[in-house]
């Protein structure tokens, strides 16, 4: 089935344009009456990363309106990703949620894949209009996207110098205060306070977040929380089966609140 999709912009606190897509239902146009929905791609990833893309399109496709975002210095967001902070994602994530807000209707839900997942946690209970948070593949604790740096560069940062890492090819810049940032956030004091309902997606066998950040995140969290496995998938969801089942388990729960 064919989607509408609109390139948008929009302004964060810090004056950075952050650079996004709002993925429609086909016979639907700006003036949608769909569930509106905010999905946070994955740490280092993009609004164009196959899980963003195709997870957003594959739930237009099922009647709901999907705003997808570059992070700032991802993508093609301004600013650069060096100067990233945990803080500045949240900012980021908050900043859609108002671009939402005043120029569509405020979204009902966000959905987070790994790192996404773990900053829309960390959001949600701000914002009055949220219902609810999907988590796919996600950290428990910030500072679990550590992992990706090796001893070296974090024996920098511990020392207040900057260094780099490498994901999929890429290198990257981090500064230390982004290190202080993820080390000094306290997720379970945020989950004992979340009251809005979780979905929570765990890749059985993922080799980058294993199903333990899934059973934390349900354990910690005050409210309702539904944890479901999807087998025989990777961290990414490569494949389009596993893609098709995370979308149909994300209507069907979003469908069931809004009954």
């Amino acid at each position: 089935m064919k989607t509408n999709s609109i390139k948008c912009q929009f302004h964060n606190s810090r004056s950075l344009i952050l650079d996004a897509r709002l993925d429609l239902p086909a016979d639907s146009g700006e003036n949608s009456n769909s569930t509106f929905i905010i999905y946070c791609h994955c740490f280092t990833c993009s609004k164009e990363t196959i899980t963003s893309h195709r997870i957003s399109r594959m739930l237009a496709e099922r009647g709901f309106a999907v705003l997808r975002f570059d992070f700032t210095g991802l993508g093609s967001s301004e600013g650069e990703f060096a100067a990233t902070t945990f803080r500045s994602m949240q900012d980021d994530l908050k900043s859609a949620i108002r671009f939402l807000t005043q120029n569509y209707q405020a979204p009902s839900y966000i959905i987070g894949h790994s790192f996404g997942g773990t900053t829309a946690l960390s959001v949600a209970q701000s914002s009055k209009d949220i219902k609810g948070i999907v988590t796919l593949a996600s950290p428990f604790e910030p500072a679990h996207v550590l992992h990706h740096l090796d001893h070296s560069s974090i024996s920098l940062l511990d020392n207040d110098m900057p260094s780099s890492f490498e994901v999929a090819g890429q290198l990257f810049d981090i500064d230390p205060e982004f290190v202080h940032d993820v080390r000094a956030f306290n997720m379970k004091a945020v989950l004992r306070k979340l009251t809005k309902p979780i979905l929570i997606l765990n890749i059985e066998d993922d080799a980058v977040v294993d199903e333990e950040n899934a059973r934390q995140i349900q354990h910690w969290h005050s409210g309702e929380s539904v944890l479901v496995d999807i087998a025989d998938s990777d961290h990414m969801l490569s494949d389009r089966k596993s893609s098709e089942e995370a979308a149909d388990l994300i209507s069907d729960w979003i469908s069931k609140k809004s009954d």
